[in-house]
């Protein structure tokens, strides 16, 4: 195996590490696949060809993202919005799942990943459904991030709400979270938020839905003046 030291910073916290990726219990690559590591005195990244492992420390339980045909990877950097900061993470695109990258260098995490044949030239669109993926799990923050680097989707609608387009909803849930501690920063949020909805409103079939739309981006601006 391959290992290139890397700088580390602190370990995540348990909250931080069950947030960083899906958690198989055991650490499983295929035996088809060689291994290429990306390492550090606390924290290793060990990519194969069917999967990747993040391992916080030698005796610590990892965390793995399987790899399906046809899947494309993304590394999204360092990441703050409204004070609030997201460390770098390894995404595999259109699928919801990450690993956290905090302490790696991104440029040798990417050419680890591509020696073992990971691609990383998918289409941007498949982020659309991160973007839902992470709101879903109340990581808007980091759905905000994604998109602003592959978006944006203006006649996506979100889940279960055919009334509210994606970014809509995405905004909305950052105002909501900060309207407590941040006055000024949820303002604007939800003024992002009202934007955004009136744009997927004009992405209407009928008169119908289109009055419908505005009148939750009405709803949704009238939050910022409340």
């Amino acid at each position: 195996m391959l290992c290139l030291a890397v700088s580390e910073t602190a370990q995540p916290t348990t909250s931080g590490r069950v947030e960083a990726g899906v958690i198989f219990g055991i650490f499983i690559v295929a035996s088809g696949g060689g291994f290429y590591g990306v390492s550090s005195r606390r924290r290793q990244l060990e990519v194969g060809r069917e999967a990747i492992v993040s391992r916080p420390s030698p005796a610590g339980q990892p965390f793995t993202l399987t790899g399906d045909a046809g899947d494309t990877l993304r590394i999204l950097p360092r990441f703050t919005l409204y004070g609030k900061t997201r460390q770098p993470r390894l995404v595999f695109l259109g699928r919801g799942g990450f690993l956290l990258l905090r302490g790696f260098r991104l440029d040798e995490v990417r050419r680890a990943c591509e020696a073992q044949g990971w691609r990383f030239d998918g289409d941007p669109a498949l982020a659309a459904r991160d973007v839902q993926s992470w709101l879903h799990r109340g990581q808007s923050v980091e759905a905000v991030q994604l998109l602003g680097l592959f978006g944006p989707f203006p006649a996506a609608a979100a889940d279960g709400e055919p009334r509210t387009g994606l970014e809509a909803a995405v905004f909305e849930d950052v105002g909501d979270k900060l309207a407590g501690s941040a006055r000024a920063s949820a303002r604007d949020a939800y003024q992002r938020a009202g934007t955004a909805q009136r744009a997927f409103a004009g992405y209407a079939r009928t008169a119908e839905e289109n009055a419908d739309r505005l009148a939750e981006a009405d709803r949704i601006s009238a939050k910022a003046h409340g």
